[in-house]
């Protein structure tokens, strides 16, 4: 990935470059270097920023979502929040059924970590109902396991305990 974001940024393709950087984010963020992933996002960022055209929207709030992911793992959840604040009406407008999804997802995860689990408890039903709709199963899942996590954080075991439960049942299948 260095070697083809060096021959993109030599031949002046920023696309290129910007594609690059996004996936040289992606490569450092699994390898847990995240100040790193933080820093390419940024770079990529700013150049789909820099040419406001909405073929490049979608591919912003991909990365405001990516950089949330990092300030989320780096203990900065005010501005993990703020990124997915960003993201979300790009989301709304312009990305698909999955993209609005993940969103809420991500940002219903961010709450429980800030000990807000109404808010996250009300969004993981949410996302349960539409994962429901789009017979997305392993969504589903996935919501609930969430859902029952958030529950339990919040002190109502029986309810964590049919959620995680669920989930379970379907992950051994």
């Amino acid at each position: 990935i260095l070697m083809a974001r060096a021959a993109a940024q030599q031949a002046h393709l920023a696309n290129l470059t910007a594609q690059a950087d996004k996936m040289l984010g992606v490569l450092y963020y699994y390898q847990g270097e995240l100040k790193s992933a933080l820093k390419a996002y940024q770079a990529s960022l700013a150049y789909y920023e820099a040419n406001e055209i909405d073929i490049y929207a979608v591919e912003c709030a991909n990365l405001l979502n990516n950089i949330a992911l990092v300030y989320t793992d780096l203990g900065q959840p005010g501005l993990a929040l703020y990124s997915y604040q960003q993201a979300e009406p790009i989301y709304a407008r312009l990305g698909t059924e999955e993209d609005k999804i993940d969103i809420r997802f991500n940002i219903a995860v961010l709450y429980i970590s800030l000990r807000r689990f109404d808010s996250a408890i009300d969004m993981l039903m949410v996302t349960i109902k539409k994962r429901q709709e789009l017979r997305d199963e392993h969504g589903v899942a996935a919501a609930r396991a969430t859902l029952g996590t958030a529950y339990k954080q919040s002190g109502q075991f029986e309810l964590a305990k049919e959620h995680i439960l669920t989930a379970l049942h379907y992950f051994q299948k």
